[in-house]
């Protein structure tokens, strides 16, 4: 606008006057500038019409939003952990205590934060989730598969390792479209024959061991195998501290990856739906029942 009203002659002529009449000068003529581009609905840098207001444009992201989820005791008896308490690793002092089925509710966190939850209960071994960043429309379903101390114990020996104080174990579960633990039909949720990488890779990396699987409630790691069967479990041994990101590869699938934080003495178990979730392809969703 200021060109049309002022040519540069004009300009250098009103800066040549000086005092008290050049300011007033300059601020009437800027005023002027101001009327006309409002009358206008113009830029006043450019001349150019404002851009109207998009009636189709999305809404703000809200600044933050809940996350819900349930914490389930990984066990012979199975069941839910009561009175657990949970915590986020990125934001200390933010905690939520287990109700009676298990569950879990934040009600404002932060869109768009990394956010790694973390549950101690009674004796079990302590036990983080995988790090995500939380979207717009908050997070449900956010589960730990805990085991309970004898499980974890006889884990270890199976798979013929002792857990190093200074190091984690990290643990998850690739699972098929559609399918989680909180499936309605009950079952296996895991997608076979994917392998598993971790980057980056520690040198001295013990894994991926993957869970061998005889029918839905009997299931073992083996170290013999070279990929998922129909359970999807997956395990790192003593992994070094540090941040890693855990990927599934399988033809014709694509998988969600998950980050994972290790810390020395947890265990970081990247369970449904939020672990190695298949996005499309693989063997689709199970709509019967598995049960042997």
């Amino acid at each position: 606008m200021r060109g049309r009203f002022f040519p540069t002659w004009g300009i250098f002529a009103l800066t040549a006057c000086g005092g008290e009449a050049a300011e007033n000068a300059r601020a009437t003529a800027w005023d002027a500038e101001i009327a006309v581009d409002a009358a206008l609905g113009t830029d006043g840098a450019t001349g150019v019409p404002d851009a109207a207001p998009d009636p189709d444009a999305m809404p703000p992201a809200p600044a933050s939003v809940g996350v819900t989820g349930n914490a389930f005791n990984f066990a012979s008896q199975g069941g839910s952990l009561i009175g657990g308490v949970v915590s986020v690793l990125e934001r200390p002092g933010v905690t939520a205590t287990t109700t009676d089925d298990g569950a879990f509710a934040f009600d404002v966190l932060p869109v768009g934060a990394e956010l790694t939850f973390v549950l101690s209960y009674m004796d079990y071994p302590p036990i983080q989730t995988g790090t995500h960043v939380l979207p717009p429309d908050g997070m449900a379903r956010v589960s730990f598969q805990a085991p309970d101390p004898d499980l974890y114990d006889t884990l270890a020996r199976v798979v013929r390792v002792i857990p190093a104080p200074d190091r984690c174990q990290i643990a998850t579960t690739v699972t098929r479209v559609g399918n989680s633990l909180y499936d309605d039909t009950p079952g296996t949720h895991g997608e076979p024959d994917a392998t598993v990488t971790i980057d980056p890779t520690p040198p001295d990396v013990d894994g991926p061991v993957y869970f061998n699987l005889v029918k839905y409630n009997v299931i073992w790691p083996d170290r013999q195998l070279r990929a998922t069967t129909a359970d999807g479990g997956v395990l790192f041994l003593n992994v070094p501290e540090g941040e890693y990101t855990l990927r599934a590869s399988k033809p014709d699938t694509t998988f969600r990856p998950v980050k994972i934080k290790c810390r020395a003495g947890f265990l970081a178990n990247a369970s449904p739906p939020w672990g190695l979730q298949a996005l499309t392809g693989g063997v689709g969703p199970r709509t019967e029942p598995d049960w042997q």
